[in-house]
């Protein structure tokens, strides 16, 4: 079975809802929000019901081995007292319009994170702990890749503890759907690193594209008609921790490379160093992380495309054990704007 342990700090456990909850539990969802129409016998009601299916569901997902999805009871240890809930929740929407997965209108499952204190015990960070307490538990115990979290463009607060717990903020751009509007997501693969020179290695996001289209010129590369917002977007939901910026310790954007991968082969694309820090390794270390993260998942060759006025580039690529192949390379573009 995969039934969830408990999850303790010094302040807090999360641990799951029992029969004997129901006061507490009542009190977590049902008293005190302005828009709660019910009674509060009316609400014992409901939440009782919603408890036995709680306590059900988490039993029987333990059963089928099924991800441990559901709300548990957050326990202030000090005084014993539950002051909130938190859990995972099965989150399914068109994550495309925020650069998470193919942005083809077509909407497709996440694990999400919510969770919820109770007004009197709010900013005291307990939102923020229990949430970096369940992040690990999913990265390091579950083995997950990302995690989300969901709110409205007004919900400061929340937007707040996505972000202590590390996630990267995203907004949809477009007015629908009205539901989904902010988005935090959590992707060890996508964090920054600090390397030895002082400089820092990060995923690239989507207001980097005027600063990469000035480093590509710099550097001598091809804009591409597909250089473009929503290109960058796309690239970065389908492989997003594969497209890197290297940045001064000032944050200025000096290099970059953006890579995907087809299923069998690596591809490099958009490998650039400003010409003003040229020679000093920079091209190196792009070339050897992006190879390794590459190679981390299952990639036995890379591939690569030189664009005839950038051919200055070939000793350095095969300095880095890039050959050339006999192949003949066609393209056909099929967007109605190309």
């Amino acid at each position: 079975m995969r039934l969830m342990p408990l999850l303790s700090s010094s302040r807090l456990t999360i641990r799951s809802f029992s029969t004997n909850d129901l006061d507490a539990a009542v009190a977590v969802f049902d008293i005190g929000y302005s828009d709660h129409t019910n009674t509060t016998a009316e609400a014992i009601v409901k939440r009782h019901a919603w408890l036995d299916y709680i306590i059900a569901n988490e039993q029987q997902l333990a059963n089928l081995d099924q991800p441990p999805y559901g709300e548990r009871a957050i326990v202030d240890n000090a005084t014993h007292q539950i002051i909130g809930a938190i859990g995972f929740v099965p989150c399914i929407d068109q994550f495309g319009l925020v650069g998470i997965g193919h942005n083809d209108g077509y909407s497709h499952a996440e694990v999400g994170l919510f969770w919820t204190i109770i007004p009197a015990q709010r900013r005291r960070g307990y939102a923020s702990e229990a949430a970096c307490m369940m992040r690990d538990y999913a990265v390091g115990t579950l083995g997950l890749r990302r995690i989300i979290a969901t709110t409205q463009h007004d919900n400061i607060a929340s937007q707040g503890v996505m972000r202590s717990t590390g996630m990267d903020i995203r907004t949809n751009p477009h007015e629908q759907p009205h539901w989904l509007q902010v988005v935090g997501v959590y992707e060890p693969q996508r964090r920054l690193e600090l390397l030895l020179n002082g400089m820092t290695m990060r995923p690239i996001t989507l207001s980097d594209l005027p600063a990469l289209l000035l480093l590509w010129q710099m550097a001598g590369l091809k804009i591409s008609p597909t250089d473009t917002i929503t290109g960058l977007r796309r690239h970065i939901g389908v492989t997003g921790h594969l497209a890197l910026a290297l940045c001064t310790p000032d944050g200025s954007i000096v290099g970059s490379v953006l890579a995907s991968d087809d299923g069998r082969r690596g591809w490099i694309n958009h490998l650039a160093v400003h010409p003003d820090v040229q020679g000093h390794g920079l091209g190196r270390t792009l070339i050897n992380t992006i190879s390794a993260r590459l190679k981390a998942q299952g990639c036995e060759k890379i591939n690569l495309l030189i664009n005839g006025p950038n051919k200055k580039v070939v000793p350095f690529y095969q300095t880095h054990g890039f050959g050339f192949d006999d192949i003949i390379y066609m393209t056909k573009w099929i967007g109605s704007d190309v």
